[in-house]
């Protein structure tokens, strides 16, 4: 049994880019594809390559921040849900077998997550019910599918079929929808990344889809954006617009035991501020490791948070995952 377990794990399956880079080559998806450019991200940590791609190399990173097991979570290449049900089922078949590999190679250190292309339904459903039969534990998306919210009705029979898989979603921005005010600053990290989550999350409770699938766990990447730190302001809007209430008839704050976060939001203060909100059982340590906005020091983070009771620091250090992941 792990004693602490890395939520927010990237793994980075080079092939997948390339395979995207042919087709935008070929003009089968947008010429955005052509540049899969490098993982690394300039600043004061550069992402390292290896970490994100080799197993080995992850695992001589956790041992460095005192984790001994983690959830990886290959991302979709850039211009994947773009693609034509052919190209989107050779790419999503070779991420999640590459991912069902390393796991099977490395059991002792790590589950995976699945990638699945939600631009065609069918096909994401009967990819998701193979994820399951791979041994991945859940499935990840981005925060909206090509412009297309993850409220959008033609997305209710895939909420139907993972809701009886039983497989949780985890969702993690993959670009920004209206860049221009983002460039100065690295705000388009700082600032966008944390704010797609929160408008997935938005869209998905005010649009009802966790009120309908009570049984799907969803995981928001980076503390779960702004959403947690403002139920107050959902709230309060629901009470006083009528549009706020046409899919749900609670407010939007009862539907936080939907929703599960990870600790990637830097202070100790701010840990303890969303364990107040959402309680410890939904708040699960996370690194983001290597990228220059991961948390170098995960379990020395969670140790610095006030009024912890060792229950409450064992679900954030494993408790959580694991039963998100459905290990406990």
């Amino acid at each position: 049994m792990p004693s602490v377990i890395d939520i927010h794990a990237h793994l980075n399956v080079p092939e997948a880019g390339r395979m995207m880079k042919a087709a935008a080559e070929r003009g089968e998806v947008g010429a955005a594809a052509k540049n899969q450019g490098g993982i690394g991200i300039t600043g004061e940590r550069s992402a390292n390559e290896k970490v994100l791609s080799e197993p080995e190399w992850r695992i001589k990173d956790m041992a460095k921040m005192g984790v001994d097991f983690a959830a990886i979570s290959p991302g979709a290449p850039k211009g994947f849900y773009e693609a034509d049900a052919e190209l989107a089922q050779n790419v999503t078949r070779f991420v999640n077998d590459h991912a069902a590999a390393v796991v099977k190679a490395h059991p002792d250190h790590f589950v995976s997550m699945a990638i699945v292309p939600f631009q065609h339904v069918e096909l994401a459903i009967r990819e998701t019910e193979r994820a399951k039969s791979l041994g991945l534990k859940a499935v990840r998306i981005p925060c909206d599918i090509a412009g297309m919210e993850l409220s959008d009705p033609k997305l209710e029979p895939y909420w139907d079929a993972v809701e009886k898989l039983g497989l949780p979603i985890y969702i993690h921005p993959q670009g920004f929808s209206h860049p221009q005010r983002f460039k100065a600053f690295y705000m388009s990290n700082v600032v966008s990344n944390p704010l797609e989550t929160t408008l997935a999350i938005s869209h998905l409770i005010h649009a009802g889809v966790p009120k309908r699938h009570p049984k799907i766990k969803f995981y928001g990447a980076h503390g779960g954006g702004f959403f947690p730190f403002y139920l107050g302001r959902f709230d309060h809007a629901w009470k006083t617009r009528a549009e706020n209430r046409v899919h749900i008839d609670q407010p939007p704050s009862s539907y936080i035991d939907s929703f599960y976060f990870d600790t990637v939001v830097f202070r100790p203060q701010q840990i303890r501020h969303l364990v107040d909100l959402v309680g410890a059982e939904h708040v699960m340590l996370g690194t983001d490791s290597p990228y220059d906005m991961g948390e170098t020091d995960p379990v020395g983070l969670v140790d610095q948070v006030a009024g912890l009771s060792k229950a409450e620091r064992e679900l954030i250090l494993k408790g959580s995952a694991l039963k998100l992941l459905n290990m406990a």
